[in-house]
């Protein structure tokens, strides 16, 4: 007998697939903390606008002390407080103009078939002309021909007064909890190059691109910049994380022993190109480096001409007062040096090239053995091929 699973399981992934397809999110990415303070805040807000209702009406007053919509309201306020449904205007002028569109066409019209789309389709066209789109007005406005609402003292109360409560409820709770309302971005329009350091993304490209996608979306310019910067620096920071320097290593690289004479390590700096010189033992194993300016600092010669003939005089005469000069690349070499793993990644790199200031960093193997070189130039450029890529 075949164990249920198998009949089971084809209609749980029929299942799952259909849900994908209605837009079934795969993770919820909302922490419990954060559903537990927009769930606790929805309470408070209602629970304020139930009392005044109760406060403000007699047990025989049958007007409406409550508005549907302010459910809807109230999920938007505590909910999503940063998204541009949600702000002060958005909630007030929103339902205000709403709600007056809807009286108004209850007022001439009398027909609901006719009465009610006309509402809801000429209050949502008021709320794009006014800039203060609130989806749960769009509720209201199609409450109020369905009630067949009339009195233009409803727009006061209880419809400015519960929303009014609403948005004064939401800015306390809502910045008491560490959300900020109303939401005023950080960086606007006008803010200088050092308050946009942390932002690449500019205002003209956001606003170019929402142009193109022509839609309304519930999301501010700003949250969408630092969202949009924000995934770009986990990808390349990922991307730095999969690249190894022994995939940008020079490997052949030029170097000298500690017994190498100065003249040697020069004729190999000056014809080979090359601004840094390992110094290694008979084991390949780093024990300093020599630099170009290293090199000129510490020989004490005459470089910027005939340096053929400087060296040589260096070589064969000692410095008044003090020992004789160094003949050797082991005399002058900066040592201990930094050195860094052929299995380390581009972004333990980046803490070297960035943190440290170093512009050469020998490779090693896992005997520390010197197997390669990079340099800042080979840094830039994998960086520039893993952003292309």
């Amino acid at each position: 007998m075949r164990p249920l699973t198998h009949y089971w399981s084809p209609i749980l992934r029929a299942l799952h697939q259909f849900l994908q397809y209605c837009g079934l999110p795969e993770t919820n990415t909302v922490s419990w903390s954060e559903r537990a303070r927009s769930t606790i805040g929805v309470v408070i807000g209602l629970a304020g606008i139930v009392c005044l209702g109760l406060f403000t009406t007699s047990n025989g007053d049958t007007s409406p002390w409550i508005i549907a919509s302010i459910g809807a309201s109230a999920y938007i306020v505590f909910v999503l407080p940063s998204s541009p449904l949600a702000q002060p205007w958005a909630v007030i002028a929103g339902s205000f103009f709403s709600a007056l569109v809807a009286l108004t066409a209850t007022y001439f019209f009398q027909d609901k078939v006719f009465l009610i789309p006309l509402s809801v389709g000429l209050a949502i066209l008021v709320m794009f002309v006014m800039r203060c789109l609130h989806p749960p007005a769009a509720a209201l406005a199609l409450l109020i021909p369905l009630n067949g609402f009339t009195d233009f003292h409803f727009l006061l109360f209880p419809v400015l007064a519960n929303v009014v409560l609403l948005v004064l409820v939401g800015a306390i709770y809502n910045s008491l909890s560490g959300k900020p309302y109303p939401y005023r971005p950080k960086v606007i329009a006008n803010s200088t190059p050092a308050q946009k350091q942390d932002r690449k993304i500019e205002d003209e490209e956001i606003d170019a691109v929402l142009a193109r996608y022509n839609q309304v979306i519930d999301v501010n310019k700003e949250d969408l910049a630092n969202l949009i910067t924000q995934v770009e620096q986990r990808a390349n920071h990922k991307k730095l994380k999969s690249m190894l320097c022994k995939q940008m290593m020079t490997t052949t690289v030029k170097h000298v022993s500690v017994h190498t004479s100065l003249d040697e390590a020069w004729k190999i700096l000056r014809s080979d190109h090359v601004k840094a010189l390992p110094v290694i033992d008979a084991d390949r194993r780093v024990l300093g480096i020599i630099t170009l300016e290293g090199f000129i600092e510490k020989a004490a010669g005459d470089f910027q001409s005939n340096f053929g003939k400087g060296l040589k005089a260096l070589l064969r005469t000692s410095i008044s007062g003090l020992n004789k000069a160094p003949q050797t690349a082991g005399q002058i070499m900066s040592a201990p040096v930094k050195v860094i793993s052929q299995e380390s990644t581009m972004l333990d790199l980046m803490g070297i090239f960035c943190g440290a200031g170093h512009h050469h960093i020998p490779v090693v193997n896992a005997d520390a053995q010197l197997v390669g070189m990079i340099t800042q130039s080979d840094f830039i450029k994998a960086i520039e091929q893993s952003v292309i890529s």
